[in-house]
């Protein structure tokens, strides 16, 4: 098991940080690493995403894991290997961005929402496969996925909810990827730790059997 999946699988939530600046970011982010968050995602449409990464990695060093998310090109692959990001997440499935991605030691989440997709993410060489988006199918097209592909690790995304998120991780995700504003106000940082604290502990609980 690679690192990312290990930590994905030990603390499932991933939190998302899209349209905050760099210090927003990074004051955010310390205030949930201290209440035992350790994974967290910059998008590249946030304002100055890469400094945004780096003050992120400045701001809590070895004890966190942090990466990019709606990464397209190759390019952006690089910027965010420079940045210190140590992960890369997509919408959809570039097997030049996956190879990329590998080939520079990052862990690799391309986006799908078929089987085919997922099957091509697999054979791309992701890491673990993006579910996005999530809220308009339910944890019940997790479980679908899982009947023929028992062993690829999901990440599900987009618009989760608390309950949800642990509806997902009782189908089987190895982890859900949770946007700052739905955890609390992105403005009120003991909210949003209030708000990670009840997803942390919906996600905490144990699977359902395969």
């Amino acid at each position: 098991m690679n690192d990312l999946l290990h930590d994905l699988e030990r603390d499932r939530l991933l939190v998302i940080f899209r349209g905050q600046s760099a210090g927003q970011c990074a004051d955010l982010a310390e205030g949930l690493h201290e209440a035992g968050i350790r994974l967290f995602e910059v998008t590249l449409n946030s304002p100055d995403p890469f400094a945004g990464i780096t003050a992120l990695r400045d701001r809590l060093g070895a004890g966190a894991r942090v990466g990019a998310g709606t990464v397209l090109t190759t390019g952006e692959v690089d910027r965010v290997a420079e940045a210190g990001g140590q992960f890369v997440v997509s919408p959809d499935i570039d097997a030049q961005v996956v190879e990329r991605t590998r080939e520079l030691g990052m862990g690799s989440v391309p986006g799908a929402f078929t089987p085919t997709e997922v099957v091509r993410a697999v054979r791309a060489g992701a890491d673990a496969v993006k579910v996005f988006p999530i809220s308009s199918a339910g944890a019940g097209h997790i479980r679908q996925l899982r009947g023929p592909l028992p062993d690829v690790p999901f990440v599900a995304t987009g618009g989760v909810d608390e309950e949800l998120a642990g509806e997902c991780v009782e189908a089987g995700c190895a982890g859900v990827g949770v946007a700052v504003h739905l955890l609390g106000d992105p403005d009120d940082i003991a909210s949003v730790v209030r708000g990670a604290q009840r997803f942390a502990k919906a996600t905490a609980r144990p699977r359902r059997p395969s």
